[in-house]
């Protein structure tokens, strides 16, 4: 499967190569929204049930948000383009230790950057593309006691997109992308879970732990340059 994804976008890429005299350069902005399937075994779920004094936010891990910035090299017919994504999400609380009889703030971080690389044909107002994103994804555990830890994570990840592109002035444009994600490999979530749940954690196995982060999205970005 992965060969023949290559090989397909390398065939974009030469077509697009064929067409380039009347290509030109746009700077792509914006800010999107993934969501995702909530995190193995309910870590926050058990987190506010274990610990209540924490009064954690009532908060599931469902979707990631975030920017981007890129650039787009385009015709009237087909596109390529590199960008720069970062999504993050995270939830807070605190209270009193009650085995250390001692305030403590936590704050739980899970943080996606990736380098994207891509291709579209374009019809008109309309797109029809994919891109191939390397992420690294970080889970960070902060605490006012026991200080700051964290895990990182790879993963090769490719997005199909339709784009929706709407004309503002002469050199500007609105586009919208709706976007499946389909991830090559899993992510594993025993690190934040052994730093907020131990006894729990420590009951079960780290496969136990294997989280697949296919997802759906919408990316709604400014296009300038044309």
């Amino acid at each position: 499967m992965t060969n023949q994804i290559k090989f397909a976008f390398s065939c974009l890429i030469l077509i697009f190569m064929a067409h380039l005299g009347t290509a030109q350069v746009s700077v792509k902005m914006g800010y999107g929204i993934r969501f995702l399937k909530e995190e193995p075994q309910h870590i926050f779920r058990t987190l506010r049930t274990r610990s209540p004094w924490l009064n954690m936010e009532d908060k599931a891990f469902k979707n990631l948000q975030g920017v981007m910035l890129g650039l787009r090299y385009h015709n009237e017919h087909f596109a390529a383009e590199a960008d720069f994504n970062y999504s993050f999400w995270n939830v807070t609380g605190s209270g009193i230790n009650p085995d250390l009889n001692r305030d403590e703030r936590k704050k739980i971080s899970w943080l996606d950057s990736s380098i994207g690389f891509g291709v579209e044909a374009l019809f008109g107002k309309i797109g029809l593309g994919t891109t191939i994103h390397r992420n690294i994804f970080t889970q960070k555990v902060n605490s006012s006691i026991d200080g700051t830890f964290q895990n990182r994570s790879n993963y090769m990840s490719e997005k199909v997109f339709l784009g929706i592109y709407i004309p503002g002035s002469k050199h500007t444009t609105l586009a919208f992308r709706p976007y499946y994600e389909f991830p090559f490999g899993k992510l594993n979530m025993y690190f934040t879970d052994a730093k907020l749940n131990p006894e729990r954690a420590a009951t079960l196995e780290k496969k136990d732990y294997d989280y697949t982060p296919s997802a759906f999205g919408i990316q709604f970005l400014f296009l300038n340059g044309g």
